[in-house]
């Protein structure tokens, strides 16, 4: 029996933004301590997940994956805002918002879906939306006191950097959370920085 190996793939946060989602996400976790909350050692921004893959096909996929992205130019990207999918009423996702860069994570992540797609991988149902997911509900109901922390911290800037590669990531799902391992990369063509 083959190997399966759960995988996703995506873009990597730049460092420049992580302390100040560290600490609005630490608000939040105060907020609501029983939510599944992501490690901010482990930020990324999931560009397509694949799911449980056999090796082989997940190395043919890759390598698809990598001839669709080259060519694509590295892009500045802002983190800014803090939501919830799909309301305050019913929070599952709380996440941040990006201001910059949205419309390059969009291309790239069309780009992974179609060379995905050449392998059997199942295509999106909903459309893409750039975001950084910062925790999950383990029950859906109203949190009155994030709803208040999402509106303070609902036009936050939470910093810029750069995306240059994208990342072919497994996760290894332990009692104590996922553990997540970079396992390909395809960097992005240099662009200019001015």
């Amino acid at each position: 029996m083959s190997e399966l190996l759960r995988c996703f793939i995506a873009v990597k946060l730049p460092p420049e933004a992580l302390d100040s989602l560290r600490e609005a996400q630490g608000r939040l976790r105060a907020a609501e301590p029983s939510w599944k909350w992501v490690d901010p050692e482990t930020f990324h921004i999931t560009l397509k997940f694949l799911g449980q893959v056999e090796r082989g096909r997940l190395e043919t996929g890759w390598q698809d994956v990598r001839s669709a992205v080259q060519g694509a130019k590295e892009f500045a990207i802002a983190l800014k805002g803090l939501g919830v999918f799909p309301n305050l009423q019913a929070p599952r996702v709380a996440w941040a918002g990006i201001s910059q860069g949205a419309a390059e994570l969009t291309a790239l992540a069309a780009k992974v879906e179609e060379a995905c797609s050449q392998h059997g991988f199942e295509r999106e149902k909903r459309p893409f939306a750039a975001h950084l997911t910062l925790g999950r509900a383990r029950e859906v109901g109203p949190s009155p006191t994030l709803a208040g922390i999402v509106g303070q911290l609902g036009e936050t800037d939470f910093g810029a950097g750069r995306v240059d590669t994208v990342l072919l990531m497994q996760s290894s799902l332990r009692p104590t959370g996922a553990i997540y391992s970079v396992i390909g990369e395809q960097p992005l063509e240099r662009g200019d920085r001015a």
